[in-house]
């Protein structure tokens, strides 16, 4: 028996499993989904933090780093200028300076993460009921996990809808931003860079009375050998739009016609095209707390919490990293 589980093999669960199996931490992970490693993140895998980058390093020390210090440019006129504008939470994440960009792409980092820590997880396996008394765990099948400490790697509304006991810790929960309920992420993989920059670009468009706009991230393709590179384009919607999907298609066949209008070169130079919609992106502010054990034997770890000493700001997933390293340390 595994006296301790992680549940949730999304991006937090498994950067935890793979610092615990570097250790030699013996763990039983839990996962609802049929894979592990399912996306929560647009774009590149970008950080701002010294830390951040070593920890990783520590799961994967083959991957260069490479440090950007450009600031953000907004494409004005046909012309690039600094941005100036009111960005919301969920772009802020996209768009700090300086920041720390891989040599490899997003999912080639999660895959060969996944491949390294599969073998500790059971997928397909949902969790229903924690009873903090037994201390376990009942997933929907009927199978029952028992464990002398738990790491909760997804998202904070389960965990405190199933959990009865009180919280250990009390904090306030978090309120959502209501502005921006869903996403719109375009991939393209060109065969020459688009624009100048390392750093992020804002391409400003409108669609009927909406003043919508585009964040640009230059990022590494996953074939090595391939001159090729990804060029992600991000939208964040409102939630009227977000909750319209005919509104939604619309938003991406305006957004394309009018980066074709913009950069005329564009077309010819497109290979590959992706778009995934994210329909509801509920965003939280991070919570602060003095720990993160919020219920006995308990332990959140993800974005959704942040410690009351931290210094971390506006970076999902810095912000994962460093609870995962507090985690590590607390064992």
């Amino acid at each position: 028996m595994n006296n301790f589980i992680i549940v949730g093999g999304g991006i937090n669960g498994i950067l935890l499993a793979g610092l615990l199996e570097r250790r030699g931490v013996a763990f039983q992970g839990l996962e609802k989904l049929k894979s592990l490693g399912k996306e929560n993140l647009f774009g590149q895998f970008r950080l701002y933090q010294d830390n951040s980058v070593s920890l990783v390093k520590e799961l994967n020390d083959t991957i260069q780093w490479s440090r950007v210090e450009e600031q953000t440019q907004e494409r004005k006129k046909g012309e690039w200028v600094a941005a100036h504008s009111d960005f919301i939470d969920e772009e802020k994440a996209f768009l700090g300076s300086p920041f720390y960009q891989p040599n490899d792409s997003l999912k080639g980092i999660t895959t060969a993460l996944i491949n390294s820590i599969a073998h500790k997880f059971q997928t397909e396996k949902e969790v229903e009921i924690i009873d903090t008394d037994k201390r376990m765990v009942t997933c929907t099948d009927g199978t029952q996990y028992f464990y002398e400490k738990m790491a909760w790697c997804a998202d904070l509304k389960s965990l405190l809808k199933i959990v009865k006991t009180p919280a250990k810790i009390s904090f306030k929960k978090s309120k959502k931003n209501e502005d921006s309920q869903g996403g719109i992420h375009l991939e393209l993989e060109v065969t020459n860079a688009l624009f100048p920059f390392q750093g992020s670009v804002v391409f400003p468009f409108r669609y009927k009375d909406y003043k919508l706009r585009a964040l640009g991230m230059s990022a590494p393709n996953a074939t090595s050998n391939s001159s090729s590179q990804k060029v992600h384009w991000i939208v964040f919607l409102e939630r009227e739009l977000a909750e319209d999907r005919e509104e939604v298609a619309k938003v991406i066949r305006a957004l394309k016609r009018e980066l074709l209008k913009d950069f005329p070169e564009l077309k010819p130079l497109i290979t590959k095209e992706k778009i995934v919609f994210h329909p509801k992106l509920d965003s939280y502010t991070a919570t602060e707390v003095k720990g993160l054990e919020l219920f006995p034997s308990i332990f959140y770890i993800g974005s959704e919490i942040k410690l009351s000493d931290s210094l971390v700001s506006n970076s999902p997933l810095d912000l994962t990293l460093e609870n995962c390293k507090r985690f590590q340390e607390m064992l």
